[in-house]
């Protein structure tokens, strides 16, 4: 088994990052929960990327999905 130990000190920074951005994002107490399930679901896939350009594919989804989920409950 060859694991790159640059690509997860890469990728576990970006999922920090990621995770604050959408924890910010989703900070309000009624959205505590799908902030979780968003970040847990984040975490079982990203574990599963073994490239770093389709980890920040996917945490883009992330993020626009967290920015969707924002705008849908603050209409």
């Amino acid at each position: 088994m060859n694991i790159n130990i640059d690509a997860v000190i890469v990728e576990s920074a970006i999922y920090i990052i990621v995770a604050f951005i959408a924890g910010f994002l989703l900070r309000d107490e009624e959205l505590k929960k799908i902030k979780r399930v968003i970040l847990i679901l984040y975490l079982v896939v990203g574990i599963a990327v073994q490239s770093i350009s389709y980890f920040l594919i996917l945490s883009a989804g992330v993020l626009l999905a967290a920015v969707f989920v924002l705008k849908y409950f603050n209409e």
